[in-house]
């Protein structure tokens, strides 16, 4: 990880900043638009990485008819918080560690998607988050993912917010939206890339899809439960 604090996400799944539900509405309406464009299959299923106590998993469940939405995280309240708010026999949480979680056991989803993840690591981590969300995906399987970029105006609001005293994030790494998408293409296809400015603190968003030749060579496992 990056030599500053870490972010408290046991704080942040308890009590998410209180422009929170606006955000996420907003990011959760981009997201579903994006992913029927690109052709994500009704009664597919999802893998949502980061996703403890997800602000997503309704949604997308409800705008997809998703069959199977698993959620991973590394943090135990966020699995917690999503099987009591979430249960039902589409979900399931995992608590495991991206960085070092073994594809293997895990069926491959038809979209493996995470928001606000992959900026909390080294840059040699990212790499790793990144590749990660291409072995879980079916051959041909959607990866989505969304990070914040370093404009004018997330600048601005961070650093006010760190004057107050009131921002959450001391790890976040803001990544260049073209940074980003080259990282997705050593894996699969690069299908759309946008920039969120919206919520203010510009969120990146790249949708690529796997590359079907590539991701056993990649893994080197089995993809099959």
């Amino acid at each position: 990880m990056p030599d500053t604090a870490s972010t408290d996400w046991t704080r942040y799944y308890e009590r998410p900043f209180f422009t929170a539900h606006i955000t996420r509405r907003i990011t959760g309406r981009i997201l579903a638009k994006m992913l029927v464009k690109a052709g994500f299959p009704a009664g597919g299923s999802i893998i949502e990485l980061g996703g403890g106590n997800s602000a997503f998993c309704d949604t997308l469940i409800r705008r997809l008819k998703v069959y199977r939405y698993t959620v991973v995280d590394s943090n135990p309240r966020g699995v917690e918080l999503f099987k009591s708010r979430h249960a039902g026999p589409q979900t399931e949480a995992l608590c495991a560690d991206i960085l070092t979680l073994d594809p293997a056991p895990f069926e491959p989803a038809d979209l493996v998607f995470s928001v606000g993840l992959v900026e909390h690591f080294s840059e040699e981590q990212t790499k790793t988050a990144i590749r990660r969300h291409f072995e879980l995906a079916k051959p041909g399987g959607l990866v989505l993912i969304t990070f914040p970029v370093p404009t004018f105006t997330y600048r601005l609001i961070r650093r006010a917010a760190e004057t107050l005293g009131i921002w959450r994030f001391p790890d976040e790494r803001p990544i260049q939206l073209e940074d980003a998408a080259r990282l997705c293409a050593e894996h699969g296809e690069v299908i759309a890339k946008r920039l969120n400015r919206a919520i203010l603190l510009t969120q990146g968003i790249v949708l690529a899809q796997e590359d079907k030749s590539s991701t056993a060579e990649v893994s080197g496992c089995a993809r099959t439960r």
